[in-house]
């Protein structure tokens, strides 16, 4: 296993000259809170930036619209994983992010990952993640300094607050289609295998994990019992205790 990334000269993490193009990759089954993370994206400080919408079900109705080079996947169903997949294959930015359509992100979120991933000549980098209720109101926060045995044991790192290279979607790395749930866990775990990530010690995700339907968030959205078997299911896979 890796412990570091050092890049090599004639592949800068972020050219000086011209300013990477960023995609952004939003899951959808149409909930009514995808014009609120859209809105969220076209706040963003940092340009360029394009949206990969993917339409994870079949026959949405809801209008797709952003001042923001968009794409919009249609008419599959497909699941979690599947759907992040999808968004890989279509992305042709070169630093990703995943934001689901029922949260939202700090205006300074992309360009404050891409310092944070500049500054430590990283592939991957994190920020913190403010956790809020139905109203809005800081429940806690997630995520700390990168310890890649922490990240073994649970998952701090929240789908939205993560933004990676595209260098590892070259190299083959793709959300496991056989979890449920906790792809995304397991897709920083593949990631962990090759490099350390630079922490962006500010909560500039903003994580809405009572208003899904996954059963992983929180509050209504937490169905215990399908969390402890996936989970059990993830620590199978890895190996670990």
């Amino acid at each position: 296993m890796k412990s570091g990334f050092r890049p090599n000269q004639s592949d800068p993490i972020i050219d000086p000259v011209g300013r990477p193009l960023v995609s952004a990759i939003v899951r959808t089954v149409g909930r009514d809170t995808l014009p609120r993370t859209l809105e969220s994206l076209e706040r963003q400080t940092w340009r360029p930036i394009e949206i990969v919408v993917v339409q994870a079900r079949e026959h949405l109705s809801q209008a797709i619209a952003s001042s923001l080079p968009l794409r919009v996947l249609d008419g599959r169903t497909l699941d979690r994983p599947r759907a992040a997949n999808a968004g890989l294959a279509a992305a042709s930015g070169e630093w990703l992010i995943f934001l689901d359509e029922d949260d939202t992100i700090e205006p300074d979120h992309v360009a404050s990952l891409l310092g944070a991933a500049m500054a430590a000549r990283s592939p991957v980098a994190y920020s913190q993640t403010r956790l809020v209720d139905a109203t809005g109101a800081t429940q806690r926060l997630l995520g700390g300094p990168f310890r890649r045995e922490l990240l073994q044991r649970s998952n701090y790192l929240a789908i939205h607050a993560v933004l990676f290279s595209r260098r590892f979607v070259d190299q083959g790395v793709r959300f496991d289609e056989s979890l449920a749930t906790f792809e995304d866990w397991d897709f920083w775990l593949q990631l962990a295998q090759r490099c350390d990530f630079a922490f962006l010690p500010r909560p500039t995700a903003i994580y809405h994990a009572s208003t899904g339907n996954s059963g992983a968030g929180a509050g209504a959205n937490l169905d215990r019992e399908a969390v402890l078997e996936q989970r059990a299911r993830l620590m199978r896979k890895w190996g670990l205790g």
